[in-house]
């Protein structure tokens, strides 16, 4: 009898004590976003701050910023959320993990927002910046050859060519270059 009522007593420490857990983990749930800066405010503080520290934890100078900010809102390469990320604080995003190298998790508590909104925003503004230096960047419609400066160097002649079609530079297959 005596046995019985010790496994019992074991059976009702367990049930408390997974219901325990159970509570504290799906009903007492804390925020992890708590930081008083959210990410729109880090981004204003950082702008209105010293040039210097923008320029070290973004990699380049305010006015340039703003200008890229702009030129992607202005090509409608990049569009407000509704009232959740800004374009600058898209951008900002995109430049703090390409600049240091920073994953989602570290991203996301440093602009207090989930890892989703941090993944899509990254996704959004890295692909219209992409798109703006596809814009900016384009080959010299009158190019008949690869310039001196590339051809008579070892060091960048052998990768590149140039295709006359379309202009652009191709990279040679890595058979050609052993041959």
């Amino acid at each position: 009898m005596a046995e019985s009522d010790s496994d019992a007593y074991d059976s009702e420490v367990e049930l408390e004590i997974a219901t325990t857990y159970y509570v504290q983990k799906y009903y007492m749930k804390r925020p992890m976003c708590t930081s008083i800066l959210s990410g729109r405010s880090y981004v204003i503080e950082v702008l209105e701050g010293n040039p210097q520290v923008c320029y070290n934890i973004f990699r380049m100078d305010k006015t340039i910023f703003r200008h890229l900010c702009n030129e992607l809102k202005r090509l409608h390469l990049l569009e407000e959320d509704t009232g959740i990320v800004s374009v600058e604080e898209a951008v900002a995003t995109v430049l703090f993990i390409v600049e240091h190298n920073a994953d989602y998790r570290l991203t996301a508590n440093r602009f207090q927002h989930s890892l989703e909104t941090i993944q899509r925003r990254f996704r959004r503004a890295l692909r219209a910046i992409h798109a703006l230096g596809c814009l900016i960047i384009r080959p010299d419609a009158d190019a008949t050859e690869l310039p001196h400066s590339l051809r008579g160097n070892e060091k960048y002649y052998p990768w590149f060519e140039l295709d006359l079609k379309c202009g652009l530079p191709e990279m040679v297959p890595l058979f050609e270059l052993n041959n």
